[in-house]
């Protein structure tokens, strides 16, 4: 039996999405005019498909707190935030991390990978559907290079590392004042 793949192009209203099927983009334009392009991930789960941009995970070697110390936390929820349009912006919904909250935030390794390769921590994730496919955890900077980008998992054998996605989509990790591709999620 033969099958068909269509891609259907509407207009899009944060507050009423609709029904949401992984894969399904999303074409906003931030603040400052860029355009970017987000990805349904997993139920509820939205995230970026290319980077939003560089930046380190801490200004020193460190991945001491992991990501609640973690100075790309700051730089999301401060920052990167105030880029996004009212309208997303109001359907965004907090993530719990322990007692804390964040509106934004990076993927952890196993909700990437399924399973934790270099790091620890992250009890309760699980892999996200838009993950399961290896060629999604590719991704692209404005340029349309392929480059790493930062997990929020801190590495679990060096103190001075977070996991990174390499740019050919595999688990690695880097050193935590490195500038690195920046991939965030939230969840509606």
């Amino acid at each position: 039996m033969a099958t068909i793949t269509t891609k259907e192009t509407r207009m899009f209203d944060w507050r009423n999405p609709g029904v949401l099927k992984v894969g399904d983009e999303i074409t906003e334009t931030l603040e400052d005019g860029r355009e970017v392009v987000f990805v349904v991930m997993d139920y509820g789960v939205i995230g970026l498909k290319g980077l939003l941009g560089w930046h380190q995970m801490n200004k020193t070697w460190t991945n001491k707190g992991g990501w609640l110390a973690s100075d790309m936390r700051r730089y999301l929820n401060e920052e990167v935030i105030e880029l996004l349009p009212d309208d997303l912006l109001a359907a965004i919904k907090p993530r719990k991390f322990g007692d804390e909250e964040d509106r934004l935030w990076l993927f952890s390794e196993v909700e990437i990978f399924g399973e934790h390769i270099w790091g620890a921590g992250d009890e309760g994730d699980k892999q996200l559907e838009y993950f399961k496919n290896p060629i999604n955890r590719v991704k692209f900077d404005e340029d349309g290079d392929a480059y790493w980008w930062w997990e929020r998992s801190p590495n679990a054998g060096s103190s001075n590392s977070f996991c990174a996605v390499s740019s050919n989509g595999n688990a690695s990790n880097n050193y935590a004042n490195l500038s690195g591709g920046v991939c965030f999620g939230f969840y509606i």
